[in-house]
């Protein structure tokens, strides 16, 4: 199944204010497997990305995070922001879309 973003990163993320807005804008993610374009980022922060995670898959409780064309550090941030907090398996790194998600 090709899915479409739910978010679209701009050239910069930065902060876990700016992470806590984008995961507001997108409600209730409960159960819910998500999409977001980072082929426009150029460079996010750490503090970012855990942050992103942590309200996305860990408080929100999505089921499936999947990031497309994020830059290499900020792809290595995620993994070790999921990896500390247990839900790893469910980031998923994409350099292209069209992506899947798991059935």
């Amino acid at each position: 199944m090709t899915v479409h973003a739910d978010v679209y990163f701009p050239t910069y993320v930065a902060g876990r204010d700016f992470a806590d807005r984008m995961a507001d804008r997108l409600g209730d993610v409960t159960e819910r497997d998500l999409v977001i374009d980072a082929t426009a980022l150029l460079s996010g922060t750490s503090s970012f990305a855990a942050q992103l995670i942590e309200r996305l898959l860990v408080e929100g409780k999505a089921d499936e995070l999947v990031v497309v064309g994020a830059p290499e550090d900020f792809g290595r941030y995620l993994e070790d922001a999921a990896g500390h907090a247990g839900v790893a398996h469910k980031l998923q790194l994409s350099r292209t879309f069209p992506v899947g998600v798991r059935p």
